[in-house]
C-alpha cells in the first residue's frame, strides 16, 4: 500500500501538491488525470518508495548505451559495483524485454531506436526491477493505438499495482479501477471512472466546458 497524508510539495513559490491525501491499495490500477501543471508527476514522485519502479515520461534520445544494458539498469538495486550481473539478473532482463516485445532491440543502441521503442524499453527497465508497484508517467505518449492497447494488456497481465499519470483525454478508462482527477495541485475527484469523469468534474479540472460521451460510444467510434 502507498499512502500520502496532507502532502504539500513546493518548488520555490510554486505549490505543486497542496495538502493531498491519497491511499493506493495493493493491486489497484489507478489513473491520475489532469491538465499540464496539475501535479500528476509530482504525485507519482511523492508515492515513490521501496517496492516501486518508475517509468519516466521521456528517455533521452542521445543515450549511447545498448538497449539491453539500459534495461539492465533496472537491476541496479541487486548489483554491487564489484559484481557482474548474475544469471537471475540476465533472466529478469530477458523476461522484461520479451514482455514488451523488444527482444529484437536488445543489441541496438538507445540513440538508434524510435521514440516509441525507447518508451517500451523504459517500461522493460521498470519491469526488470520486479517491483510490485509500477508508477508510469505518460507511458503511452509516443505509442500508436496498437502499442497502447498492447501496453494496457501487458499491465493487466502483470497483476501489479499500477499508478499512471495521463494528460490527454479520452483514454482507456476500462483498464483502471480508479481515477484521480487533479488540478492546480489538488484532487478534484477520486473514485470509479464513471463517477469521476463527469462533465462537471472534467470542466472544473481543465478549465473549459466539455461534453462527456459514454465510454461505449467512444470505443465504437474508435473501432469504426
Amino acid at each position: 500500500m502507498r499512502e500520502l497524508v496532507d502532502k504539500t510539495v513546493r518548488f520555490g513559490p510554486v505549490v505543486a501538491l497542496d495538502g493531498v491525501s491519497v491511499r493506493i491499495a495493493d493491486g489497484e490500477r489507478v489513473a491520475v488525470v489532469g491538465p499540464n501543471g496539475a501535479g500528476k508527476t509530482t504525485l507519482l514522485k511523492a508515492l515513490c518508495g521501496d517496492g516501486t519502479a518508475v517509468v519516466p515520461q521521456t528517455v533521452p534520445a542521445d543515450l549511447s548505451m545498448h538497449a539491453r544494458d539500459f534495461v539492465m539498469l533496472g537491476r541496479t538495486a541487486n548489483l554491487s559495483p564489484w559484481r557482474a550481473p548474475a544469471r537471475a539478473d540476465e533472466e529478469a532482463v530477458d523476461r522484461a524485454l520479451a514482455a514488451v516485445d523488444a527482444t529484437a532491440l536488445a543489441a541496438r543502441r538507445m540513440d538508434a531506436v524510435s521514440g516509441g521503442e525507447r518508451q517500451r524499453l523504459a517500461l522493460a527497465m521498470a519491469l526488470a526491477t520486479e517491483a510490485p508497484c509500477l508508477l508510469l508517467d505518460e507511458p503511452a505518449a509516443h505509442l500508436d493505438f496498437r502499442r497502447r492497447d498492447e501496453l494496457f494488456a501487458l499491465l493487466a497481465r502483470l497483476g501489479r499495482t499500477v499508478v499512471m499519470a495521463i494528460h490527454e483525454l479520452p483514454f482507456d478508462a476500462d483498464f483502471f479501477s480508479r481515477v484521480i482527477l487533479m488540478s492546480a495541485g489538488r484532487i478534484v475527484a477520486d473514485g470509479a471512472p464513471d463517477d469521476v469523469l463527469t462533465e462537471t468534474n472534467v470542466s472544473v479540472a481543465y478549465g473549459v466546458p466539455v461534453s462527456v460521451v459514454s465510454r461505449r460510444a467512444a470505443q465504437l467510434a474508435r473501432d469504426s
